[in-house]
């Protein structure tokens, strides 16, 4: 069974990450970041979800959750473009930009543990 959960892991991440590219290409970057914004807010509210849902197997949890919606997010992105909007003199949005992601990510992930804790418990399988 080990070998399968790599095999499913694998194939959740070539998802996720096909799901970040294609929700990149759909929204513009212009002078922002809302492609990987948007894309890391719906990670953030999607992982508590498939993590406190108790009828979902723990392994099928493992391949949406590390798989599909840890290649769907991105730290490294969000910290590369962090760092090309201070580069490019864009200070202001650089701070915005860190404090939308984290106060956002926070927030969303917030929402969905609180209304996922209340609807089955605060159990984790």
């Amino acid at each position: 069974m080990s070998k399968l959960i790599w095999i499913g892991i694998s194939i959740g991440g070539g998802i996720g990450a096909s799901l970040r590219y294609a929700l990149s290409l759909i929204i513009d970057y212009s002078a922002f970041p809302w492609a990987t914004l948007i894309t890391n807010y719906i990670g953030c509210l999607l992982l508590p979800f498939i993590l406190l849902l108790p009828t979902l197997d723990p392994n099928l949890k493992k391949v949406i959750g590390t798989g599909m919606i840890g290649s769907f997010t991105t730290f490294s992105t969000f910290s590369t473009e962090s760092i090309e909007l201070l580069q490019s003199g864009h200070s202001l949005l650089f701070f915005l930009y860190i404090f939308v992601s984290i106060a956002g990510g926070l927030f969303f992930s917030g929402i969905s543990y609180t209304w996922m804790s209340k609807q089955f418990g605060s159990e984790r399988s």
